[in-house]
């Protein structure tokens, strides 16, 4: 009669859902629960006591992945690792993805059998290659839609430049013939000025059409912020204000293109400061590596948001000032694009602050994987 123990244990293998074989030092299966056959398509009854090798291996080609999972396991003692294999069942179109966990069955320290726990991810890893599948092309359609974008914009803007320029230009010369008293020339000046505003608006367009494709290289981080800071700086120096930046960065390198990035960051200072009512504006960039991601944050704490128009703020064109173009978000967010990365853009509302994240993706794998098992 089997033990109250022996029973649970037999309760608990048979309840999961998790697939469960056990293969002896010489090779035979010695146990096999009720998910492992219904992953595998095998019965308990005849295939028990089977030598794995003679069941599994039909010919050279059927199953070599998972067959050389279970064979590395046996002959190298490859165990503890987890492998994502294709498994095919005979008269079944498409082959299922299996994950492969193995282990060692041991009883004084000797190896008594060999454990394999298999778990049927089909459906898992199809939803992952839809979606990852749906990101690419959602990519692709982004990449085109900014393409489309880009040449229109060129185009819109060498159509409008050349009549803006001449408006501007004959207002200018009607101007200086007539006396200064002639009551056209209040006229004349808002047509002047009304040009010159779309002269403007046009070289922020082709300024926008024309940034570059970046050529990435390792820089290093503090001092790009640092530099970002001094050129904003020089800007702000005209109207007597300036940024103050506590900058807290764990990351020692960045793989950017300086220049193009050095300008979206400074384009962002000169945002907050923008949006600061004080001489002094207050930031904090923290800079810090989470998995396979550069997260960069840029904090202010100046007016804030509204909520009715943080979903336009990186719309080209949209400005809450008098006289902004309305270019400067909308250029940030097309170098983050062009470094493969994401730009999000955060207020609590009115008074509280903004938040500006930057993603950015660690081009270096491996030095990812090792800072994040420290």
């Amino acid at each position: 009669m089997p033990s109250f123990n022996s029973i649970i244990v037999e309760n608990i293998i048979e309840s999961i859902d998790v697939g469960i074989m056990v293969i002896s030092p010489d090779g035979k299966i010695v146990f096999l629960n009720s998910a492992a056959c219904e992953i595998l398509n095998l019965e308990i009854e005849k295939h028990l006591g089977f030598g794995w090798g003679e069941l599994f291996i039909t010919d050279a080609t059927s199953n070599a992945e998972f067959n050389q999972v279970i064979l590395d396991v046996i002959t190298e003692q490859k165990a503890g690792l987890k492998h994502v294999v294709p498994y095919t069942i005979k008269d079944r179109k498409c082959p299922k993805k299996l994950s492969i966990t193995s282990s060692y069955l041991t009883e004084d320290d000797k190896i008594i059998g060999l454990v394999f726990l298999f778990e049927d991810i089909t459906e898992i890893y199809n939803a992952a290659q839809r979606e990852k599948k749906a990101l690419s092309r959602n990519a692709e359609l982004q990449k085109e839609r900014i393409e489309g974008l880009d040449s229109l914009s060129q185009a819109v803007a060498h159509q409008v430049l050349n009549p803006t320029t001449v408006i501007g230009g004959m207002a200018n010369l009607i101007s200086r013939k007539l006396p200064q008293e002639d009551p056209l020339q209040l006229e004349l000046k808002i047509i002047s000025e009304e040009a010159m505003k779309l002269e403007g608006l046009v070289a922020a367009v082709k300024a926008y059409s024309n940034i570059p494709k970046p050529y990435p290289s390792e820089i290093n981080t503090v001092e790009l912020f640092n530099n970002a800071r001094e050129s904003a700086n020089l800007i702000l120096e005209r109207t007597g204000e300036k940024i103050e930046m506590k900058l807290d960065c764990t990351v020692e390198t960045i793989t950017v293109g300086k220049r193009l990035f050095q300008a979206a960051i400074v384009e962002l200072l000169l945002n907050a400061s923008n949006f600061t009512p004080e001489k002094t504006t207050d930031v904090t960039v923290t800079v810090k590596r989470i998995e396979h991601t550069i997260l960069i944050k840029i904090i202010d704490h100046g007016i804030g948001i509204e909520p009715h128009v943080i979903n336009h703020v990186l719309d080209p064109f949209f400005s809450t000032k008098a006289k902004g173009v309305g270019m400067g978000l909308a250029r940030v967010k097309k170098i983050v694009f062009e470094h493969q990365g994401k730009l999000d853009i955060e207020s609590p509302g009115s008074g509280k602050g903004t938040t500006v994240t930057i993603e950015l993706p660690c081009h270096d794998a491996e030095c990812c994987s090792i800072n994040n098992n420290h």
